[in-house]
């Protein structure tokens, strides 16, 4: 990227916002009319964009829509998706599949909750006005939203602009303090549609009446309106700034992490119960026993024939060792399922926070079964984890479900990131630290510890490509969630000097089939 002089920025940087506000015209009865849809896809389309925001290590970590504003020297997107830690560039893909990199902004306003991303000269290729028209009355108005769904199509959506809650109002859904200078936002009234937050809401002039953003706790889908954007762009400092000097975001954006479309709950659901109905032992029944004759003697009968005596016991079932599970043929692509599902639930804006609980709840139950269970299944699931994850090439991204060795911490650009070694496997993984802060389903941070160097742990996330760190090829890790584990190799370096301390946790004990009544995630 070709930077500006800075003599020259200062120059035209107000006279450049000015101009890309553009007038769209006075309110006229057109803008009251319902645009058309074809028209905007048509024309809107090629002006909006999908947003990545790079990690330090190449990975996405947010992906949101954006759209070029006036001459097509900036891309409007939502501050949340970008003003993340250790990101200092972001790739904006239009829908003839161009890309453009740029690692500056132009705006960044906390109030709003927008940044005005720049576009490298001679990549510019024109933009949309701001619109002047206002949503009046109950009737609101007409637009059509288009955005990047599930961060992969464009789609579009016919709805309707109504003033809607206040600042205030907000942010106290939000429970967070409400911004100075922070405007009333608008309404969308629109079928519901997962787009990518940071939608620009076309009316029937084509310009932008309001930028679409999805906050967390908030019910329904509010718009920035244009007005409050236009007086951002205003208000903004003459100059260019790297995206890592980005002010931390006020408002609780719903944010997509993953490309692609996730799972559905039902789907999610039925995942979990074929994990559970295909581990159950068939052979009995998920009892841990089974009944058996055995012939305890004889005796003669009336007419003096000797006769066997039969007795009916019960005995520990041989396929499954009293477990009461076993692993099954295609088990493990059931686990690949259900730990993909979950990660997506949670990396998806959509999901809502029941949905979400209920596989927090799932997943949690399954880990700690896991950590506990008999050899004989843990082994082999952790055979069928080190044989998926050697093969993994170009499938990402794809669940995992692993007993892992913590390793090392590095730091790479200000971020923290922690090695981690499955059993029976030369693969390494890696983690940001920040997710293994507390196991899964632990929200009081003063009981839940992170695990020290050494210790193991079994997790469920989802890989998603390989990376290069502190010079080590490396598998990196969306963590949905993790659990102590079994120490299942090396003892951690802390106990080995000198048989000195204690492991950071219990080391998990199997448990008994049944524990105060209460059953474990395999139904026992």
């Amino acid at each position: 990227m070709v930077d500006r002089p800075k003599s020259r920025i200062r120059r035209l940087m107000p006279a450049a916002f000015a101009l890309m506000l553009g007038v769209v015209g006075a309110v006229c009865a057109c803008a009251q009319e319902i645009p058309d849809p074809l028209e905007v896809r048509k024309v809107v389309g090629p002006k909006v964009c999908l947003v990545r925001a790079d990690g330090p290590l190449g990975v996405a970590e947010a992906y949101a829509t954006g759209f070029l504003l006036g001459s097509g020297r900036f891309v409007i997107t939502d501050l949340a998706a970008v003003a993340r830690r250790g990101v200092e560039q972001v790739t904006l893909t239009f829908d003839d599949g161009t890309t453009i990199v740029s690692d500056k902004y132009g705006m960044a306003d906390p109030a709003v909750g927008l940044v005005a991303i720049a576009v490298p000269e001679g990549k510019d290729r024109g933009g949309l006005s701001l619109s002047t028209a206002a949503a009046a009355g109950d009737a609101g108005l007409p637009a059509v939203v288009i955005g990047w769904q599930y961060g992969e199509t464009q789609e579009l959506v016919t709805g309707r602009l109504v003033k809607g809650m206040t600042a205030a109002e907000v942010a106290e859904r939000c429970k967070v303090q409400p911004p100075k200078g922070a405007a009333t936002f608008l309404t969308v009234y629109a079928p519901a549609k997962p787009m990518a937050t940071g939608a620009p809401a076309i009316d029937a002039t084509g310009g932008v009446a309001g930028v679409v953003v999805h906050l967390r706790g908030v019910d329904p889908v509010l718009a920035v309106p244009a007005g409050a954007l236009r007086q951002a762009l205003l208000s903004a400092e003459p100059s260019l700034k790297p995206l890592r000097d980005l002010p931390r975001p006020v408002w609780p954006v719903a944010v997509g992490s993953l490309r692609g479309k996730p799972m559905t709950p039902q789907a999610f659901a039925g995942s979990v119960r074929a994990v559970k109905m295909q581990s159950r032992c068939s052979a009995c029944r998920g009892t841990g026993k089974v009944l058996v004759k055995k012939v305890v003697g004889q005796q003669r009968d009336r007419i003096g024939m000797l006769r066997n005596i039969i007795r009916t016991e019960s005995e520990t079932c041989k396929t499954c060792g009293g477990d009461g599970i076993i692993f099954s043929n295609n088990l493990y692509d059931e686990y690949v399922r259900m730990a993909e599902g979950a990660t997506r639930l949670a990396a998806d804006a959509g999901t809502s926070a029941s949905v979400l609980d209920a596989a927090v709840e799932n997943v949690s139950s399954l880990l700690d079964s896991l950590a506990r269970i008999g050899g004989g299944y843990r082994d082999e699931l952790a055979q069928h984890g080190a044989k998926d994850l050697g093969g993994l090439k170009t499938e990402f991204p794809r669940g995992v479900v692993v007993y892992a060795q913590c390793l090392e911490t590095t730091r790479h650009n200000g971020q923290a990131y922690t090695f981690l070694s499955p059993v029976q496997s030369n693969a390494r993984l890696v983690a940001a630290a920040a997710d293994l802060d507390r196991p899964l389903g632990e929200k009081d941070s003063k009981k839940a510890s992170g695990p020290r160097p050494g210790d193991w742990i079994i997790l469920v996330g989802l890989a998603r490509g390989s990376v290069s760190l502190d010079g080590h090829k490396a598998m990196y890790l969306e963590m949905f969630g993790w659990e102590w584990g079994p120490v299942l190799g090396p003892l951690p370096e802390y106990l080995k000097k000198g048989g000195a301390g204690e492991l950071s946790h219990p080391r998990p004990q199997p448990s008994p089939r049944k524990k105060e009544g209460a059953t474990t995630f395999f139904g026992l």
